[in-house]
């Protein structure tokens, strides 16, 4: 059995000889102590390469990490052999080459998400900015209500599949302008559709029991709705309002990417990972990105958000 405190201590100074920055050390310490716990506390140097798999399998499986967040954790257990056992073997590099392989066609790099939002206009264009700039699923974002985008707090509530609310995750800054605007315009629409007696949304079952006048209520509206109406499946006769499918924003996506002349496959999850990417290389926590993702343990926004900001307000929008 290792001493699991020697062995930290030794990782923080060699992490500090490095000069790593601050949420780098954090994360790197974060994960070899996890590492060394999971495997409850065997000397590292009698482990394989099926036990590091078995790690990362876990991570995965029973803590629902993202593909970025298991690679940070794979890259703090090489440096726990590199740099503080001296014995990195042959298999880990192996391993870690392998795992950038099948990973590498998933990941954008910023200027080919510039490139693929400058290729995109009106509603899908704001939509997909917000799966790649707050970290969204398609589904999540096509479900979007109103209330769920306060662009006030600056923040955006992704909600579960009930209706029930989730999560919060960061508003990118630099899309608040066209949010106002956007939501402005569907202010304007909801009017006009209550007057014309067609202003009722799609609702969970158990949100309409609750609050039964519901459905026409401006801030349960869908933040990007289609412009198609569907027959209520409960009425059978009135029209109520959806939202713009996944498919339609995947297709975007498709076409864009093309334009854009990006020739590996890409889809929201692309963006999606992408964003989680490029969080983590400028520094932010893995913990906070997990959060933002819905990985997480439940924080306060307030503390969520400090000091950090969406990659996409580091490109330029149209």
């Amino acid at each position: 059995m290792v001493n699991e405190l020697n062995v930290l201590d030794r990782m923080r100074a060699s992490l500090r000889v490095h000069q790593f920055n601050v949420n780098t050390e954090k994360a790197y310490m974060y994960w070899a102590r996890a590492f060394v716990e999971y495997h409850n506390k065997q000397d590292p140097s009698e482990l394989g390469r099926a036990d590091v798999e078995s790690f990362i399998s876990y991570l995965a499986s029973e803590r629902y990490a993202a593909v970025q967040t298991q690679n940070q954790a794979l890259h703090a257990v090489l440096f726990l052999y590199r740099d503080v056992l001296g014995n990195c073997p042959k298999w880990l590099n192996e391993l870690i080459a392998e795992q950038g392989a099948e990973r590498k066609s998933n990941i954008l790099s910023k200027d080919e998400v510039q490139s693929l939002l400058s290729s995109l206009y009106g509603q899908e264009w704001l939509a997909v900015s917000l799966i790649y700039g707050a970290g969204l699923r398609v589904n999540e974002c096509v479900n979007l209500r109103i209330r769920d985008v306060d662009v006030q707090k600056q923040n955006i509530l992704v909600r579960q599949a009930s209706g029930a609310a989730g999560w919060m995750t960061i508003m990118p800054r630099k899309l608040i302008p066209s949010l106002r605007a956007h939501i402005e315009d569907r202010k304007l629409l909801h009017i006009k559709d209550i007057a014309d007696g067609i202003g009722e949304v799609f609702l969970p079952v158990d949100i309409l029991e609750l609050y039964p006048n519901a459905a026409r209520s401006w801030s349960w509206q869908y933040a990007f709705p289609s412009t198609q109406r569907d027959f209520d499946p409960v009425s059978g006769n009135l029209k109520r309002t959806s939202h713009i499918s996944e498919d339609q924003i995947n297709k975007a996506i498709e076409r864009a990417a093309i334009e854009a002349q990006i020739y590996t496959r890409v889809t929201a999850t692309t963006l999606r990972n992408s964003f989680a990417v490029h969080m983590i290389r400028s520094g932010v926590e893995s913990k906070q990105v997990e959060a933002l993702l819905g990985h997480g343990t439940e924080q306060e926004l307030d503390d969520l958000q400090a000091g950090i900001q969406s990659p996409l307000d580091e490109l330029r929008i149209h």
